[in-house]
């Protein structure tokens, strides 16, 4: 732990570290320093920078008046550490102080609307060079990259999901998207902290559990944006394009109603607002049609493939699985994999019922011993008895 009053320190929070971690790590493009007046500037102008698309300037002007009286009395070349929850996390060289301006232009000011007073932009910003100590995100983007160039794979596919929870829709998906792809990266995003928010430990516990039992291995890779809201909602797709292709991705795959990427029609052919972004970056973007569960077809479709109705059409609405499962309902399987729901409602009701051993002793047939069961694999036996036809 540090002392808040010393006077080269600066409070960050876990969301502007995960962006620093962005920057440092040329994820949303090759600068990774943080920006002075005239290069801010050039952003706020043009949209591009160094001839790369760049929506957000990299200023950085934290909020609170103990960090901007920093920030105003530091000097040129002076070492400015960052604390977050009282360790030291990184540092930079201050190169100039300046006061901010066009606040809403800033990389760390992308989420400002949705969060609270603590979070929001200073008036003065410091630039310079920085480092981050512990960068996880280093080593992940590297094995990566180094995946691809080894393998020399030529179709390197990224899908943003927030698996909130993760559904049969993003089973499909992601099968769609490992078929035509010799690699597909799997970014999973933040979502703001909610209350019906399941935890992002437990949404890439489910994730790496659906890769490693059925998909295979070999052909997809997972990248954990943890500790940054910038791609929470989809609300900035160009943010997704260009963390996609300093991944190494050649294809990004969205949804249709992916929000945030314009969708119009020119002369018959689907348009978004990203193709410029695309052209530029040599990616190609994929709109996926929208997919839902027909009870005549009796399987997933695209509407733009099923003749039946609206009417015949079970839609997967993240919201109402996750009202579900927080009121502690498993939800039918041809909506979520069974594994799935156990491993979300053993969590958030690690001791739900008093005589465990007892119900389970009572409803599920067993050997001739008693067994210890698990809450999951109650889950799981109780989802075999629903799926049980021959008395209904």
């Amino acid at each position: 732990m540090i002392s808040i009053d010393k006077n080269n320190v600066i409070n960050i929070n876990q969301d502007t570290y995960g962006t620093l971690c962005l920057i440092k790590n040329q994820i949303l493009g090759k600068f990774k320093r943080l920006m002075d007046a005239s290069e801010a500037k050039s952003v706020y102008q043009t949209g591009y920078f160094r001839g790369e698309p760049m929506p957000y300037a990299y200023t950085f002007a934290p909020f609170g008046r103990r960090n901007q009286a920093i920030i105003r009395s530091i000097e040129q070349g002076q070492k400015l550490e960052f604390a977050l929850n009282g360790n030291i996390v990184g540092h930079m060289i201050v190169s100039s102080v300046y006061k901010l301006e066009n606040p809403h232009n800033s990389i760390f000011a992308a989420r400002e609307i949705e969060l609270d007073e603590d979070n929001k932009t200073g008036k003065y910003a410091v630039s310079g060079e920085f480092e981050i100590y512990d960068n996880n995100l280093a080593k992940i983007k590297e094995n990566v990259l180094n995946r691809i160039k080894e393998n020399n794979y030529q179709k390197v596919t990224a899908l943003m999901l927030t698996a909130d929870p993760f559904h049969r829709l993003h089973e499909r998906l992601v099968r769609m998207t490992i078929d035509k792809a010799d690699i597909t990266i799997i970014f999973l995003i933040c979502t703001l902290e909610n209350r019906r928010n399941l935890d992002f430990k437990l949404r890439l516990k489910t994730l790496e559990y659906f890769v490693s039992n059925f998909l295979p291995n070999e052909r997809v890779v997972i990248v954990p944006f943890e500790n940054t809201y910038l791609f929470s909602n989809h609300i900035n797709p160009v943010l997704e394009c260009l963390a996609a292709y300093n991944f190494g991705a050649t294809k990004l795959v969205v949804g249709q109603n992916h929000g945030g990427i314009g969708m119009f029609y020119d002369h018959n052919q689907p348009n978004t607002i990203l193709d410029s972004v695309t052209k530029n970056l040599d990616i190609e973007l994929i709109v996926m049609p929208e997919l839902v569960y027909c009870n005549q077809c009796r399987t997933i479709v695209s509407i733009k493939t099923c003749p039946h109705g609206q009417h015949h059409h079970i839609k997967y609405k993240s919201d109402t699985l996750k009202e579900l499962l927080f009121s502690g309902i498993l939800p039918p399987a041809i909506l979520m994999r069974k594994e799935i729901s156990a491993m979300i409602l053993s969590t958030l009701f690690p001791n739900r019922f008093e005589n465990f051993q007892k119900i389970c002793n009572d409803l599920f047939p067993n050997v001739g011993l008693l067994e210890d069961r698990t809450q999951n694999d109650f889950y799981l036996d109780l989802m075999g008895l629903y799926q049980t036809t021959s008395l209904t």
